[in-house]
């Protein structure tokens, strides 16, 4: 049984030049797996191995993208806060 390896999430800000649709479209022809298209806020969240990033990167529309890290703030009153 061969296991397929958990591909990296990230967060796409985009520039509000363009449709935010046109550029999930975009992204999903440059092997990204888009999540979710928060146009609200100009976000695309999904999945893409380390080597689509770079494409992604170029497409137009894109400013930003980022590393999807999770953060513990612990239980209310927790000394621990990241």
């Amino acid at each position: 049984m061969s296991r397929i390896p958990k591909m990296p999430e990230w967060v796409i800000t985009t520039s509000g030049d363009r449709p935010i649709e046109e550029i999930a479209d975009e992204l999903g022809r440059c092997g990204f797996a888009v999540d979710q298209v928060l146009s609200e806020v100009g976000l695309i969240t999904g999945r893409a191995a380390e080597d689509a990033i770079a494409k992604v990167r170029r497409v137009a529309g894109v400013v930003d993208v980022s590393a999807n890290v999770s953060i513990d703030i612990g239980p209310p009153g927790s000394p621990r806060t990241w």
